[in-house]
């Protein structure tokens, strides 16, 4: 068990999330000048603005990026969140940092090496560091910040939808920078879906669970079952079946993904009952997180 001091909120103001966002620019960096700009090919964001810019000029993917978001994060911060423009910002300063120190000394590259690894490694790193600001309370600049305006003026929304239609369009043009048919475009979408993949999983997927929604007749000694043998929580409810009108009890347990094995062994004592499974992103609560 973690000492009290380490899950205090000041220890995690000034401490952890000035860690995770020196890390995640850090991987930005290293994502830009080991595997993007060698390969040619643009990620969706500033990012693909930033190398397409070096690309057909020679000027820095680092002055770019910088230069690209400061006017949105100080529109972030008249508009959204001071706090959230400062971990944004400080987060792009130390990428663009990177990057320029990066190209400075000739830091390697994976130049010579598989396109399609070097596009797939720089998803997954991309989608570390996105995590990482996320779970700090901030983002990777770019695209994020404009799509959280956008959906400041349409609340009802989905954040997510804006943020790929950026992406989207600065991919497509993508195509025409490198003219070297579809395969920016489809490293591209190698490295987006990996970035996607890795920074959900981080974010939420080690929280995930399954709910059960289980009709029966028999719910005492089902739900004692389940108590008994998984370690879980049982809720009960009457409900009635609309065909036939019999009285019966709806049963919901949510449960680890781990124990969905011994779960069906329990299910299978009991052949009267019906029963469906849903996924839930996160549980929070007695048994789970707080």
């Amino acid at each position: 068990m973690a000492p009290a001091f380490v899950k205090s909120k000041r220890f995690r103001s000034f401490v952890l999330v000035p860690i995770m966002i020196l890390i995640s620019g850090f991987l930005r960096s290293v994502c830009v000048q080991v595997f993007t700009l060698p390969f040619d090919f643009a990620p969706g964001g500033s990012t693909g603005i930033a190398t397409m810019v070096e690309y057909k000029t020679g000027f820095s993917s680092g002055w770019t990026t910088l230069i690209v978001n400061v006017p949105l994060l100080i529109l972030a911060w008249i508009f959204l969140d001071k706090w959230f423009a400062v971990k944004s910002g400080c987060a792009i300063l130390i990428a663009s940092a990177g990057m320029l120190l990066m190209k400075q000394f000739d830091f390697p590259t994976y130049a010579g090496g598989e396109p399609v690894l070097a596009a797939a490694a720089s998803g997954v790193l991309g989608g570390v560091g996105l995590a990482l600001m996320l779970r700090a309370g901030g983002s990777t600049g770019g695209s994020d910040i404009v799509a959280m305006f956008i959906q400041r003026r349409f609340s009802a929304t989905n954040v997510a939808w804006f943020i790929y239609a950026i992406d989207a369009v600065i991919v497509f043009v993508s195509a025409f920078v490198y003219q070297n048919g579809l395969t920016p475009i489809l490293m591209s979408l190698v490295e987006m879906f990996c970035l996607s993949m890795i920074s959900d999983v981080i974010s939420s997927g080690f929280k995930t669970a399954l709910k059960f929604e289980i009709i029966t007749h028999d719910p005492e000694p089902l739900a004692q079952d389940i108590i008994q043998k998984l370690g879980r929580g049982v809720t009960c409810a009457p409900v009635t079946g609309m065909y036939s009108h019999d009285e019966k009890s709806m049963l919901i347990c949510v449960i680890r993904k781990h124990q969905l094995s011994e779960f069906n062994k329990i299910l299978k004592n009991y052949p009267d009952t019906f029963a469906y499974v849903t996924n839930t992103r996160e549980v929070m609560g007695l048994g789970f997180s707080k």
